[in-house]
């Protein structure tokens, strides 16, 4: 079951996910965008990582890897959907718990994970009512997009019992987190090969889906080698990751 795609329903031509779910999507999205702009003005500096483009970037390479790996047009739009909005809960946290200079201790970490629970209670209060598939699956994105294969993750749920979209998606979450410069980062190697060899040498299957790791490297290196990466990501003027 875990291995399952979401292919029993289409978004771009589903009366509920074009009339209640797109529409809500954007709408938080938008309060996301609000969000980021409070950090700014908070913030005496730059901010690299901005949610709501996070958010654009790891969405398209969620789908773009589902084309790649020949899960057809469907799904891989239905993932892009899902996974859209995975991070809306950060909005509902206090501003300046996000943009320190120092890397995060475990307790700060730990509340800023809280809001993989406080987005999908912002989908399960809004649509209470309604039942259908594509509302399970972008609230499992949300909830379980820091879990990692061997259980460490930050609700302990192990890999046998995420869903394959959802560590598709916890893949390409932290892939994108790892390609944008903080100042913790130091001298940290952010170009694509960097990133991906940290995933696999220094993370590796205790935090993912190998196969699934490889099957993005796959679409990530065909993007560089017809240059559509950057490689320098040093600054906050990348728009392809």
């Amino acid at each position: 079951m875990t291995n399952m795609w979401p292919d029993n329903f289409d978004f771009e031509t589903d009366d509920i996910c074009q009339t209640l779910f797109k529409p809500f999507i954007i709408e938080e999205l938008e309060k996301l965008r609000a969000y980021d702009e409070q950090r700014c003005e908070g913030f005496d500096g730059d901010i690299n990582y901005i949610f709501h483009e996070h958010a654009s970037r790891v969405a398209t390479n969620v789908r773009r890897t589902c084309v790649s790996m020949g899960l057809g047009d469907a799904i891989a739009q239905n993932m892009y959907w899902a996974v859209m909005p995975h991070d809306i809960g950060k909005r509902l946290l206090p501003v300046e718990i996000w943009d320190q200079d120092e890397k995060p201790t475990n307790d700060l970490k730990m509340k800023r994970r809280t809001h993989t629970l406080l987005g999908a209670e912002i989908v399960e209060e809004r649509f209470r009512d309604i039942n259908h598939p594509f509302k399970d699956l972008m609230i499992s994105i949300m909830k379980l997009h820091h879990e990692h294969m061997d259980g460490s993750g930050t609700h302990g749920i192990s890999g046998e019992n995420l869903p394959a979209a959802v560590r598709l998606a916890a893949i390409i979450e932290a892939y994108d987190g790892y390609r944008i410069w903080r100042p913790h980062f130091g001298d940290r190697d952010i170009t694509p090969t960097g990133v991906l060899e940290r995933m696999r040498n220094e993370k590796g299957a205790d935090i993912y889906d190998m196969e699934l790791l490889e099957a993005f490297a796959i679409m990530k290196e065909a993007d560089y080698k017809k240059g559509r990466i950057l490689q320098k990501a040093h600054s906050n003027n990348e728009t392809q990751a």
